[in-house]
């Protein structure tokens, strides 16, 4: 898991069964860093409370918690892309 940083947004990049992933660096339970954590199955793990995130869509293994948000992430001559503001 590598951070970068745009402004004052953090998030984090990560190449998981050659894919790459973008999410909020930023437990959506507790706003504790996400890049303090692991990746397991396809799921980032909070280091705090154990609370886990898949890749894929988001979705908190706790009901109560709410999803991480995802980012878009492309790939074009060797730079990566990371769709951040979608809707601007």
């Amino acid at each position: 898991m590598t951070e970068i940083s745009v402004g004052d947004n953090r998030f984090v990049l990560t190449n998981y069964n050659d894919r790459l992933h973008c999410f909020e660096n930023r437990c959506p339970h507790e706003d504790f860093q996400l890049s303090l954590g692991c990746i397991q199955d396809g799921r980032v793990k909070c280091s705090l409370h154990g609370f886990s995130f898949d890749l894929a869509s988001g979705k908190s293994s706790e009901e109560s918690v709410e999803s991480l948000n995802l980012f878009r992430v492309k790939i074009e001559q060797e730079v990566i892309y990371v769709e951040i503001n979608p809707d601007q």
